[in-house]
């Protein structure tokens, strides 16, 4: 099988795979998995006009989303899935790697037909905008009441477009907030995760426009304090890729997440603010938000004869 490494040029045979699959799940796109490019090699080819997308670390490949377009209704695809899966065992020093990430869970019933195991990997958050826009009623009491009192304490803060001369204060935050968070944890997982996560939002940040990451940013005394990015991952859902504020200021986060959403509600019904990376704390977050609906992904590998 020929591998070729995956570029920003080769985003649009991406997007034209992708925009032929109607999944819900974040990862569906680019940005999400070419901010990890430090952390994985990442390589694609085609085969029966599936796209298929392998991460590489070390010497053991993975494939972090299904080939695309996913029509499990397909033979083809079936066989394109045996493949790909026999080219990881093939090819990997340790052969446990060899799997297949973020599979929704309508599909598993068809995997588990087709001799695979199907494993939860984590679960995304879907909301409805209208809902993140209204903060209405007691149960966003919490929300409404953190954005009212930044907007009292702050009212000429505005959310403005991201534009390249902010990316250095963007970098800058990141880095102060990495630092604060870090200071506060004795978890070495989650350090681990905020050590990780650096490279892949300067990675978002610094290519925002060729990876199509519109981006808000919020200026308080001539200083960035906030920011959020993310992307369109069909014509119903938008997808929170990355979110930062200075943790200080109360309220600014709900703002920053409302303030975005109300721009976003014209054109997306749906807002997808990905997994909680199995931390407590973003789980708390998230489920206070009252998601419309949980969506768990799972991995699958093949069952061992």
């Amino acid at each position: 099988m020929q591998l070729q490494p995956l570029t920003l040029n080769d985003k649009p045979v991406f997007d034209a795979h992708a925009h032929r699959t109607c999944l819900r799940l974040a990862h569906y796109a680019f940005a999400p998995l070419y901010v990890w490019r430090e952390h994985f090699q990442f390589y694609w080819t085609l085969l029966a006009d599936y796209l298929c997308i392998f991460a590489k670390q070390g010497d053991d490949y993975f494939m972090p989303i299904l080939p695309m377009p996913c029509k499990t209704e397909n033979r083809t695809y079936l066989n394109v899935i045996c493949q790909v899966y026999q080219f990881m065992l093939a090819s990997n020093r340790n052969p446990h790697i060899a799997r297949i990430e973020n599979v929704p869970q309508e599909m598993t019933a068809f995997f588990e037909k087709n001799r695979f195991c199907a494993t939860l990997k984590e679960t995304e958050y879907l909301y409805e905008t209208e809902a993140l826009v209204g903060l209405r009623g007691d149960r966003y009491k919490q929300q409404r009441h953190a954005y009212n009192a930044f907007v009292a304490q702050h009212p000429a803060a505005k959310l403005r477009p991201y534009t390249l001369a902010d990316q250095d204060g963007c970098l800058a935050l990141y880095d102060r907030w990495h630092k604060t968070r870090s200071e506060k944890s004795n978890d070495p997982i989650y350090n681990a995760m905020l050590d990780d996560s650096q490279s892949a939002h300067r990675i978002g940040i610094s290519y925002a426009d060729a990876l199509g990451l519109p981006g808000r940013v919020v200026h308080i005394n001539g200083e960035i304090r906030g920011y959020t990015f993310g992307y369109p991952l069909n014509a119903d859902i938008f997808c929170i890729l990355f979110e930062v504020t200075d943790l200080r200021i109360k309220g600014l986060a709900q703002f920053i997440y409302r303030e975005f959403c109300k721009e976003l509600m014209d054109t997306y019904r749906w807002i997808n603010a990905m997994d909680d990376s199995g931390l407590e704390n973003l789980k708390r977050v998230k489920r206070a938000y009252h998601p419309t609906e949980l969506m768990p992904s799972y991995n699958i590998v093949k069952q061992k004869k």
